[in-house]
């Protein structure tokens, strides 16, 4: 195969997926991890993704907000996963913060279900779906509601963070690079998210499938090293755990 043919197919994966590794791409041609290198570099300097540890992923920026449907629909199976995996990390009598977002609202459903004991804090509205499942003490921030993302913002939000603290954090977001952190598209879901991890004294988990991965969405909700875990699908756990620079665990649902 031809170096161009090669690297079209590396396009359409990486189109597809977001992300590719280097050891799969090698193991999937035939040839040897120097060559793929050397394609992925070649890619690179024309400007069709961006080299990591171990891989790349596809050029995105993402600076408008999707549908929350539309998001909802894509990778449900995974996102149930980690929501799953996420509440292993959860015991009772915990206090954990968790902010929006259909990763979130799953991460919600599966501690309803779970039967664990704990005070849920959130601006999540997708809770009321499921309050009168589980056994949780759930407290609602309060704030403006904003519908697109089914959650409540603002001054009122924060506010009522200020006066609690949690002992763990899920947070959802729609980008995670090494050189911006965590990100999203809207700056009043940022400065929820980002007090949340401010209120929590304990461990602080990301909750994102391979989607979000290389993206760079217009806020900072925070940076990398304010994470003790960081739980995923299979195929985003591949991608971290090729890269060196991610201090944080990585946990694969």
């Amino acid at each position: 195969m031809l170096p161009v043919e090669r690297q079209q197919k590396i396009a359409d994966i990486l189109a597809e997926n977001g992300i590719v590794l280097v050891s799969r791409l090698a193991e999937e041609f035939g040839v040897s991890e120097l060559t793929i290198r050397r394609d992925l570099d070649s890619m690179e300097g024309n400007r069709l993704l961006k080299r990591t540890h171990g891989g790349a992923t596809i050029l995105r920026n993402m600076n408008a907000e999707p549908d929350y449907l539309q998001k909802a629909a894509k990778f449900a199976e995974e996102k149930r996963r980690i929501a799953l995996k996420a509440v292993e990390f959860i015991e009772d009598n915990d206090i954990v913060m968790i902010n929006s977002g259909t990763t979130a609202s799953a991460l919600i459903k599966a501690i309803m279900e779970s039967g664990r004991v704990v005070t849920i804090i959130t601006n999540n509205v997708d809770v009321f779906d499921y309050s009168d499942q589980g056994r949780c003490q759930v407290m609602v921030t309060g704030g403006v509601f904003r519908s697109r993302s089914r959650s409540l913002v603002g001054s009122m939000a924060t506010m009522g963070l200020e006066g609690v603290f949690a002992n763990k954090a899920f947070i959802g977001v729609d980008g995670f690079s090494e050189e911006a952190g965590m990100t999203t598209p809207i700056f009043e879901e940022s400065v929820v998210s980002s007090m949340m991890i401010r209120q929590t004294r304990g461990q602080v988990f990301m909750v994102a499938a391979h989607d979000k991965f290389g993206v760079i969405s217009n806020y900072r909700i925070g940076p990398m090293e304010s994470l003790y875990g960081i739980i995923t699908d299979k195929e985003g756990a591949e991608y971290l755990s090729a890269d060196s620079q991610i201090g944080a665990k990585v946990i694969e649902a």
